[in-house]
């Protein structure tokens, strides 16, 4: 299904074009072995400069493969019926992600095209680009194989991306590209500014529910008008979720747009169990502006939130003679063939839409599901990604013992954040909690895992205690994430930043219901996010969000509270014996899918566990299935299609390991 290139731009005031800044891309290794077993594949070393030989695309792959979606737990959604359908994702970079590749076919689907709008500035290129293509594969490929006499419809497994049937707008920037450093391009800021302001503000009441960007450029303390622009849109649209890449440099400091402040920074893993970081990832500290004092603190704020696969994807290829593969006359085709592949490409340019898919499902789950408003908030979204994210080989964010208390004043490991994203216990805590937005905004009692949408007040603090005691040591995992103040200036292209809250993550213990003892306490001085992974002895606990004081606040109006995102989950700690340490990686499934039907359930809100009711294992042998095709509720071959307004209900099937499902069958609803 071909999508014919459509001029979506709106119109904006013209106004002098600064100098032009030259982009580089975040790296996108193109390699020259094809379906190479994963983890033998060697990759290209250049971050921007490819060798003209290693752009080699092939056909159809037929495996096997390491499917991502699967890995990072993303099936937990598809089981339940949650492709993303109600979604929008906005996708900003160079050029237009092609919607005429075979990945992201549609047709008969029942839901419109992957590439629903196309939006560029005035003076863009406005043109099909390679990177921008891999980019929205991962995002939100498709492969739609409608049902025959003889199969039921299905998706293809190398096809599908993290939120299937979600809407891609696809935002162009680039002024032009680069005829040498393949990958390189130019910007002004009102090439770029406006892209970024139609996603976050919308067309006609439709908003991105989620933004991503794949690109990068040097802007260590995000002072470029581009960055001020992303953190204040971000701050005046706290249901558009925005997020980026880390850049590719290893240990330099993280690349802009990766370092401003409200969005959600992403770094690359890989390895077994994509859990070791990758050795490109960007992880350096990047620097803190003070606007009030005018003074630069270098090299102070871990930019890194979560990490994600970023290693030996095989993506969608776009082989036009147009955007950043223009150049290389040799390898474009025109027509672009819709069949062919680049494979093992490294990059946290592909980790950041494994994330900003996620986190499409997860708003999927939440419109669906009736959940609150304060569900769809960024500052929400992010916490629950990192108070769930699985902890990464190495993974170390500064804490030490000082004086009987846990301390960090780094918040977050730098090159992972808060680790590796899990989308299974993500959902779970954020559709499944029992603690779903506490009632009002001044904190509350909370069940062993969940969220809140809370504030607290400058000088003050809001406290949460958990309504049971902890009966055993649990491993405790809690996270907060908050905006700075920023005014976005449609005129000049930018926005600026206001105020700074500097706020605390805290563990108390409690006697008699009372806070008295802190035992552990995230409170870095220039980061807006702060994260704990703690182990605790049997006993009463609370936890405190405190804000002594603001680090700048210049807004007109002075700042009188903030408000927050809170998550945490809490898993038992086995004993070491036998029998438990070989039940220790199902331990944090179990704890979290076991009917606690106690929280605040909205009427109609999906249920996410496994089929049959067991704690849902991703990785099971048992629910492989070795042929292409898009798994089922039981992670087989096939699955049924989506419904066009809304997802089904939840359905079982008997499937195994040698064979594709079997027409589903309805299953009870655990939840009334």
């Amino acid at each position: 299904m071909h999508l014919p290139p459509t001029s979506l731009a709106r119109v904006f005031r013209a106004r002098p074009a600064r100098a032009v800044v030259r982009r580089s891309w975040l790296r996108a290794v193109i390699a020259v072995s094809m379906l190479a077993t994963p983890g033998t594949a060697a990759r290209a070393s250049p971050p921007t400069n490819f060798a003209r030989g290693d752009f080699v695309a092939g056909p159809d792959p037929g495996g096997p493969f390491t499917l991502v979606n699967t890995a990072v737990g993303a099936n937990i959604f598809y089981n339940t019926g949650l492709y993303g359908a109600q979604t929008v994702i906005g996708n900003v970079e160079a050029g237009y992600v092609w919607g005429g590749h075979d990945v992201f076919n549609r047709t008969g689907s029942g839901i419109g095209p992957a590439v629903a709008r196309q939006i560029a500035a005035p003076g863009n290129t406005g043109q099909l680009d390679f990177h921008a293509t891999m980019v929205g594969h991962v995002l939100a490929g498709t492969g739609y194989v409608p049902a025959t006499g003889t199969s039921s419809a299905l998706l293809l497994n190398h096809a599908i991306g993290m939120a299937p049937a979600a809407a891609i707008w696809s935002g162009a920037i680039a002024t032009a590209y680069s005829s040498t450093d393949i990958g390189a391009f130019s910007t002004v800021p009102a090439s770029t500014v406006p892209v970024y302001q139609t996603m976050f503000q919308g067309i006609s009441g439709t908003r991105a529910d989620v933004v991503n960007s794949s690109f990068g450029y040097p802007d260590a303390a995000a002072l470029e008008p581009e960055s001020l622009a992303i953190d204040a849109l971000a701050r005046e649209n706290p249901t558009v979720t925005f997020v980026a890449s880390a850049g590719n440099n290893g240990t330099a400091p993280v690349f802009a747009p990766g370092d401003v402040y409200n969005g959600i920074t992403v770094g690359s893993v890989g390895g077994t169990g994509f859990l070791t970081p990758s050795g490109f990832s960007s992880r350096g500290p990047v620097d803190f502006y003070n606007p009030q004092t005018s003074g630069t603190l270098v090299g102070v704020r871990a930019a890194v939130d979560i990490a994600a696969p970023g290693e030996q994807q095989l993506l969608a290829a776009y082989l036009g003679p147009t955007g950043g593969l223009a150049p290389l006359t040799d390898v474009t085709q025109d027509p672009s063939p819709t069949n062919s592949y680049w494979v093992n490409q490294d990059g946290t340019s592909f980790s950041s839409p494994v994330v900003a898919g996620g986190v499409a499902l997860m708003k999927d789950a939440a419109k669906w599901s009736l959940m609150p408003e304060t569900a769809l908030d960024s500052r929400v979204v992010k916490a629950v990604l990192m108070a769930t994210a699985k902890e990464t080989v190495g993974w170390n964010n500064g804490q030490a013992m000082v004086d009987g208390v846990v301390r960090t004043t780094q918040a977050l490991d730098y090159a992972t954040g808060a680790g590796a994203v899990d989308m299974t216990v993500a959902g779970l805590t954020y559709v499944d909690a029992a603690t779903r937005d506490v009632s009002g905004t001044g904190g509350g009692t909370i069940a062993g895992f969940g969220w809140d949408f809370g504030a607290v007040p400058v000088g003050g603090a809001t406290d949460y205690a958990f309504g049971t005691s902890l009966t055993g040591t649990t491993q405790l995992q809690v996270s907060l994430a908050w905006f700075t103040g920023g005014v976005f200036d449609a005129a000049g292209y930018t926005g600026t930043r206001t105020s700074f809250a500097n706020l605390d993550l805290q563990v108390w213990s409690l006697t008699s219901g009372s806070f008295a003892t802190l035992v552990a306490e995230s409170a870095s001085l220039y980061n807006n996010a702060e994260m704990l992974r703690v182990t605790l002895p049997a006993g009463d606990y609370g936890l405190r969000v405190a804000l002594p004081a603001m680090i700048y606040d210049i807004g007109t109006t002075p700042v009188t509270a903030e408000s927050y995102g809170l998550s945490w989950t809490t898993v038992a700690v086995p004993e070491p014996s036998a029998a438990a340490l070989a039940a220790a990686a199902a331990i944090l499934g179990g704890a979290i899918v076991r009917r606690r039907r106690t929280g605040r359930a909205a009427r109609g809100a999906a249920v996410m566990d496994a089929p049959d009711g067991r704690p849902y294992d991703p990785g099971s042998v048992a629910h492989r299935h070795p042929e292409a095709g898009f798994p089922c509720p039981c992670s087989s071959s096939e699955v049924s299609p989506w419904t066009a307004s809304r997802p089904p209900r939840p359905s079982a099937t008997t499937c195994s390991a040698d064979r594709p499902c079997s027409s589903p069958t309805p299953r009870a609803s655990s939840r009334p």
